[in-house]
């Protein structure tokens, strides 16, 4: 079972310090000591499991800290991530090149305990606070998905790290089937809880933590699938369908269909300089439009329809 205690990841070189600092700082946080850089980008860039703060040794011959902090401070997604770094106390040029690659505060070894911890304590009370803004300025009020402001800096980057990567990324847009004959036919209420739980059971289909599912705007629903190409898309867009068709939600239909249906666009691109997030946008948009077309109540990417 993981802990609620706040997470903390310790990159220290000297393994007495960081012995001693797990120690102290073990009773209020989740202390996790890491060997190497790579382990601390690989947490941080885990949606959902980041870490709250970090610790990063940028004592001398090393000084690898720098270039992690660095990292972490110029990628949109990890960069609300504090990062507190670790000088020798002869070093104050250190923490001045630690301020201005954007660490949140650096404590000095040998370490003065209690002022390190009242630093420590500082920044996750900060980091607690600046959650909750973010949680509220991200999040869709009605169903508690990420919100089309979310969305929109989600994507832009993760285009661009697909472009760095050189990785496939997908996008689905998802339109609830007839939606306004529902609202007319049950009501606004009825209509409000309908995408509510539309929205509960996409979001019990993407399992992996990198995948964002938003709410577009109305009925309309987005996900992104970072490294996936268009038949992992159509897959996903496929299992979405899936869930919602066996919700079996009443819809008394025109059509008559006698439940609530969706219908997905599917696009994939592997991004490039020549190319923007837009396009990706407008095609899944269009399969969209296709899908309805071809009779609502299934996936359309190209000419092939699920």
């Amino acid at each position: 079972m993981v802990s609620n205690k706040p997470h903390i990841l310790i990159l220290d070189n000297e393994p007495i310090s960081s012995h001693v600092l797990a120690r102290v700082l073990a009773a209020e946080y989740r202390v996790q000591r890491v060997p190497d850089a790579n382990h601390i980008l690989d947490a941080v860039r885990r949606p959902g499991r980041r870490p709250d703060l970090i610790l990063l040794d940028v004592s001398p011959p090393k000084w690898e800290g720098f270039d992690i902090c660095r990292q972490i401070k110029e990628d949109e997604m990890t960069q609300s991530v504090p990062v507190m770094l670790i000088t020798q106390g002869d070093h104050a040029d250190d923490e001045v090149r630690g301020f201005k690659l954007g660490a949140a505060d650096c404590i000095t070894r040998p370490f003065r305990l209690d002022l390190v911890k009242a630093r420590i304590r500082r920044q996750i009370r900060l980091k607690i606070n600046n959650d909750l803004l973010e949680r509220y300025a991200n999040q869709d009020c009605l169903t508690d998905i990420a919100n089309r402001r979310r969305f929109d800096l989600a994507l832009d980057a993760e285009w661009r790290r697909a472009m760095r990567d050189v990785n496939p990324l997908s996008l689905l847009m998802v339109d609830v089937d007839c939606f306004k004959q529902y609202n007319d036919l049950y009501g606004h209420l009825e209509g409000d809880q309908c995408l509510r739980q539309i929205a509960g059971a996409m979001a019990q289909v993407l399992t992996r933590p990198g995948d964002l599912l938003a709410r577009y705007g109305g009925e309309e629903f987005a996900v992104i699938l970072p490294g996936t190409d268009l038949e992992g898309a159509c897959l996903i867009g496929g299992r979405l369908r899936e869930a919602i068709a066996e919700m079996n939600i009443p819809h008394l239909r025109e059509d008559g269909v006698g439940r609530v249906t969706i219908s997905v666009g599917c696009a994939s691109e592997r991004p490039t300089q020549a190319q923007s997030c837009h396009q990706l946008i407008l095609t899944a948009d269009n399969q969209l439009y296709a899908a309805k077309n071809a009779g609502r109540d299934c996936v359309r990417a190209g000419k092939k329809t699920v």
